[in-house]
């Protein structure tokens, strides 16, 4: 007599067992999203499904091209500017300011400093071809020859030309190349421009 009661239990203990388990299965499906969404919140991380997107590279702006190669060249050709009668520079942004202006490629004046954070009239290139700004934080000079790593600048001593590459520039850091950015026609061409990341080929 005993034994049907303890079956009986039982069978009730196997039945509540099993409302329990789909109870919190179904509980778990349905709060993983949540929780993950309340984990990101809690943490201040972005689940996997919903990380941002890495930053895309610069875009040329509509109307703008980058200066040629050759266009560049011929800047690098015209900086025979040097010192005055008085044998006094300007600093360097001065200079180069005043080197593109006379190039026929005005830009507002921006110091070293801006110039190396970027300015709209200038793109960062990947890799310097003549003409380019070269840019450390405190300075910038104009590329002569990628090859040789030279640029014309002007420092305390006057102006002169430098390799980029010496122990003196390469303890200033690592520069930032920018090219000019015009809205001048290109001149014998249907307008596409050279990629700003292609090395020179000389």
């Amino acid at each position: 007599m005993r034994k049907q009661p303890l079956f009986a239990l039982g069978l009730c203990a196997a039945a509540l067992l099993g409302q329990v388990s789909s109870t919190l299965a179904n509980q778990a499906q349905t709060s993983g999203p949540q929780s993950a969404a309340q984990q990101s919140q809690a943490t201040g991380k972005q689940p996997s499904s919903q990380k941002a997107q890495a930053p895309r590279s610069p875009v040329i702006p509509p109307g703008y091209r980058l200066l040629t190669l050759n266009e560049g060249r011929a800047i690098a050709r015209g900086i025979a500017w040097a010192d005055d009668e008085e044998g006094l520079a300007p600093d360097c942004s001065h200079l180069v300011h005043k080197l593109y202006e006379q190039a026929g490629y005005p830009y507002p004046y921006a110091s070293s400093t801006d110039l190396y954070r970027g300015t709209g009239q200038f793109f960062r290139a990947r890799y310097a071809h003549p003409g380019d700004l070269v840019v450390w934080r405190g300075h910038v000079g104009i590329i002569v020859n990628p090859r040789e790593h030279s640029f014309f600048s002007t420092t305390s001593s006057g102006t002169r030309i430098e390799n980029y590459r010496s122990a003196y520039w390469r303890a200033r850091g690592y520069p930032h190349f920018f090219r000019y950015l015009t809205k001048s026609p290109l001149k014998g061409s249907s307008g596409a421009t050279e990629a700003a990341n292609r090395p020179p080929q000389h």
